[in-house]
């Protein structure tokens, strides 16, 4: 269990960076088909599933 849950915070940590990467190139463009308000809640439900995750490896 463990080492999916640090595959899982792995993969997410990359898809932060590739969604700033993704909205820093969207800024320069006048459409870019990114949403970021649902990217990053997508990403911070994530995020909230892996810590719930870390709180039930133990019991």
């Amino acid at each position: 269990m463990m080492k999916a849950i640090a595959a899982l915070e792995r993969a997410v940590s990359q898809l932060e960076q590739d969604v700033n990467g993704l909205l820093s190139a969207a800024s320069s463009e006048s459409s870019s088909g990114v949403d970021a308000l649902a990217a990053r809640a997508a990403l911070q439900s994530l995020d909230t599933l892996i810590t719930e995750l870390k709180g039930q490896k133990g019991g």
